[in-house]
């Protein structure tokens, strides 16, 4: 009975040595078939008379799906070389700069990064002025290039 009970014992070690484990395994990826941005720019703005330093808004990194080694670059260009033209004369314009457009670029998942732009105005500018209303349009270029 030793003996039946021993090789018995044995036969059940055996069964539990060889308990077999598996492993499935699973790839996870996704894929960008091309480079995704998205820019938000000021909108149209009234800068009040007088004031030197008016805060137009940022731009704003909201998408920034590039490859690694680019750069999204934003240029800012004014159709009246940086002067609002009086709606009723065109002589009469109110030279202006914009401060923080000089250097405008996002990397790759700069999500929310924002650039503040602000319109400046020369005292001498507004002491030249005539009554009217004045206006300019900038236009906003975005472009991925390598960084």
């Amino acid at each position: 009975m030793k003996k039946i009970l021993s090789v018995g014992m044995a036969v059940l070690m055996l069964a539990l040595c060889t308990v077999t484990a598996f492993a499935n395994e699973m790839k996870i990826s996704t894929h960008a078939d091309q480079e995704m941005y998205e820019i938000v720019y000021p909108a149209d703005t009234v800068i009040p008379w007088e004031a030197q330093s008016h805060e137009l808004d940022a731009v704003t990194a909201t998408k920034m799906l590039i490859s690694p080694g680019k750069t999204v670059v934003i240029t800012v260009t004014s159709e009246n070389e940086f002067k609002m033209i009086n709606s009723t004369d065109a002589a009469n314009t109110i030279a202006y700069t914009l401060s923080g457009t000089d250097a405008i670029a996002f990397l790759p998942g700069e999500y929310g990064k924002s650039f503040p732009v602000s319109a400046n105005v020369a005292e001498s500018e507004w002491r030249q002025a005539v009554a009217g209303e004045f206006s300019d349009i900038l236009t906003f270029t975005a472009e991925c290039v390598e960084a």
